[in-house]
């Protein structure tokens, strides 16, 4: 062997060990590349199912947003919320939640909206959503926010008890459109198309007229400013829907005294359990009987009988159903409702159906909602 072969005996131990040593730094930094790679992936995964939840998170709260709606993760909810400096709430989905904050900017000025700046910070729970797998109790965040006016939307109240399909009032008793809550203007006491109000008995009607029976059927229809099919198609949302639902009890109402619900009646001729508040939006025929009472609003699709002693204080409507192509006495109401005649209201008995605006408005109030304004839009708001 040559001597310039012997100088390079025992090469190959090392060169393996420099090959071993370089593969293995470069699958190491391979792994850590790959591990760098899946974390940030998941990282930014995580960040786009918050952004997915803050951005829902806000427009429930913006569109379905009530004091009731709040009810129970937490109370941060008001029934208005131009009175108070924030309000806030947790709206809680299957992969996180959102904490949303809407805290007033600009208060009411004349008739011109308070203006709010809405924030919801989007938290993703899920395993693929923690940006530390080890500590397992960070996750990814991400907070956007919008400018939005609060509306103040409610039911434009012409009487007392205004009934399209006219009254039937039989004994005495007291109509009044004089505001109990004395915040409003009087209204009428009882608003009926011209001719269609029979009394027999003592009847003390009050209110700015007691009674107006001015205008003919075609003249009140146009003047009800209710977009009664839109109601009936889900318009307003309903907390509780009969059948299916339960009607609260007297005792529920006793417990919470800030529970105004909306109560969506299917059954037809379905009759009032007992006492309450709210609204009861009632497709059909409805009555209300013995010495039962109701707090805010009453919308009536047919007729509304109403016997015995009870007293409604808020605002009541009835034979709605003649806005959508039913017509008084002769013709059926729209067969995908109910199949009867749209006939008088009846009230019997001592009864008392009074304008109170603040009973109103308490019942309406899942009709205010915060209203956009639009190119207000930020997505990417800090976190805290």
């Amino acid at each position: 062997m040559s001597q310039h072969l012997k100088n390079r005996e025992g090469f190959a131990l090392p060169m393996v060990i420099v090959v071993v040593a370089v593969l293995t730094a470069a699958l190491a930094a391979s792994f850590s590349s790959t591990n760098a790679e899946i974390t940030t992936n998941a990282a930014e995964r995580g960040q786009n199912r918050a952004f997915d939840i803050a951005e829902a998170g806000l427009e429930q709260f913006a569109v379905r947003r009530s004091a009731s709606w709040c009810v129970p993760v937490n109370k941060g909810c008001v029934t208005d919320p131009t009175k108070v400096d924030s309000e806030y709430t947790r709206v809680t989905f299957t992969n996180g939640y959102a904490d949303v904050v809407a805290r007033r900017v600009r208060p009411v000025i004349g008739t011109s909206n308070a203006i709010f700046f809405i924030r919801s910070k989007g938290v993703d729970t899920t395993l693929s959503g923690r940006l530390n797998a080890a500590a397992g109790t960070v996750y990814a965040e991400r907070t956007v926010g919008v400018y939005a006016k609060w509306l103040t939307t409610t039911v434009d109240v012409k009487a007392a008890w205004l009934s399209l399909s006219g009254l039937r009032k039989n004994g005495s008793g007291t109509i009044s459109g004089v505001d109990e809550c004395g915040q409003q203007s009087s209204v009428a006491g009882v608003t009926v198309p011209k001719g269609d109000l029979t009394v027999a008995g003592s009847f003390s009607p009050q209110g700015s007229p007691p009674v107006d029976t001015s205008q003919t059927m075609t003249q009140l229809q146009a003047a009800t400013d209710i977009n009664w099919q839109s109601v009936l198609n889900g318009g307003i949302t309903a907390d509780i829907t009969i059948p299916g639902g339960t009607f609260p009890s007297w005792g529920q109402f006793t417990a919470d005294t800030s529970y105004w619900p909306v109560i969506r009646v299917h059954t037809n001729n379905y009759s009032l359990p007992n006492a309450g508040r709210g609204m009861i939006i009632a497709d059909s025929n409805f009555s209300i009987s013995g010495s039962n009472m109701w707090d805010g609003i009453i919308l009536v699709g047919g007729q509304l009988t109403s016997n015995g002693n009870n007293t409604t204080s808020g605002a009541t409507i009835s034979g709605l159903n003649l806005l959508i192509g039913g017509s008084a006495d002769t013709a059926s109401v729209n067969a995908s409702i109910d199949s009867t005649s749209v006939t008088d209201a009846t009230a019997n008995g001592t009864k008392s159906y009074v304008y109170n605006s603040c009973n109103v408005t308490r019942a309406s109030s899942s009709l205010q909602h915060y209203g956009v304004i639009s190119n207000s839009w930020v997505d990417n708001l800090a976190s805290w």
